[in-house]
């Protein structure tokens, strides 16, 4: 009790000294401010389940204060050309020599086509399982790799590599996201391209969420909250009558969020918040081949005692 109401008053406290926003000119852009307080306090307060908050704090990110908006085009969103844009609540700020992130090394598979000046460690994948679980003509899509010819003529897809743990795809598809159209600002294993940590689109979906939580309702404003996001992608959009329950609309926020924010680290979190962590920790265990111990308790990340005691 004491550690919450520590965050929440150095949010507050910090919320009400900084700026809304950073204009994406500014030499400030970058640093922390009142948009980014509000964003952190807002989840904080989706994990502690206190929905009223939450809600209250997701409408007030969408006055003309802050200034966000959403990107037309996901693809665009983890862009070097488009870097800085009114979906960014905060990111990391990337230049070459300066500060660089290792996103591609990361992910490409070492065999992948037309990528010989990077790096390529063939690491990170999306099960196949939940890739599943993307509907047909999902615009995300673009953005991950699930079928590939390699440098060698292999072919590479779910049919082909689930034959063998040795094949390139074995685990999964590859989170491209970034640059995933030229690779620009990418060279050797170093990308200049400003690394996202909040967005816009992670508010809306969360007060979604928050206002069918806290009214025990589904409204036609939550469900419009998430058609933004599904329009964005070229979904269908929903309707308040195709949901029958409340649950139903949390099972469907869930699994859009999952979609949109795949390798953005917020997964976690949500699977905690949603009462649902365990039994995906041990499905995802399961599909590869693996057995996990996993329990409630795991819910929560220990602080060292040497960091206690720093502290």
């Amino acid at each position: 009790e004491e550690m919450q109401r520590f965050i929440v008053d150095e949010l507050t406290q910090a919320a009400n000294v900084l700026p809304a926003n950073y204009a994406k000119d500014s030499s400030d852009f970058g640093r922390f401010t009142k948009g980014l307080c509000k964003t952190i306090l807002m989840k904080f307060y989706m994990q502690t389940k206190n929905w009223a908050e939450a809600e209250k704090i997701g409408r007030e990110l969408q006055s003309s204060e802050y200034g966000y908006d959403l990107v037309t085009d996901y693809a665009d969103i983890f862009t070097l050309a488009n870097e800085k844009h009114a979906e960014t609540i905060w990111a990391v700020n990337c230049l070459r020599g300066t500060q660089e992130h290792k996103w591609h090394p990361h992910v490409l598979p070492n065999d992948y086509p037309n990528t010989d000046a990077l790096t390529k460690w063939n690491g990170f994948k999306i099960s196949w399982d939940f890739f599943n679980t993307f509907e047909k003509g999902d615009k995300r899509l673009e953005t991950i790799i699930y079928e590939y010819v390699g440098t060698d003529g292999t072919v590479h897809n779910q049919t082909e590599d689930r034959k063998s743990t040795d094949n390139k795809l074995y685990y999964g598809a590859v989170p491209l996201k970034y640059d995933c159209k030229d690779f620009a600002g990418t060279l050797g294993e170093n990308s200049e391209t400003d690394y996202i940590i909040y967005r816009y689109a992670d508010v809306l979906t969360l007060l979604a969420e928050a206002i069918v939580r806290n009214g025990n309702s589904v409204t036609g404003e939550a469900v419009e909250l998430v058609n933004k996001i599904r329009r964005r992608a070229g979904l269908k959009e929903y309707k308040v009558e195709d949901f029958t329950t409340t649950q139903e609309f949390l099972d469907m926020v869930l699994l859009e969020r999952g979609h949109e924010f795949v390798f953005e680290g917020v997964r976690r979190q949500d699977l905690i918040r949603h009462g649902v962590y365990v039994e995906a920790m041990k499905r995802k265990a399961q599909f590869a081949g693996q057995s996990t111990m996993a329990d409630s308790h795991y819910e929560r990340l220990p602080i060292p005692q040497s960091v206690i005691d720093e502290g």
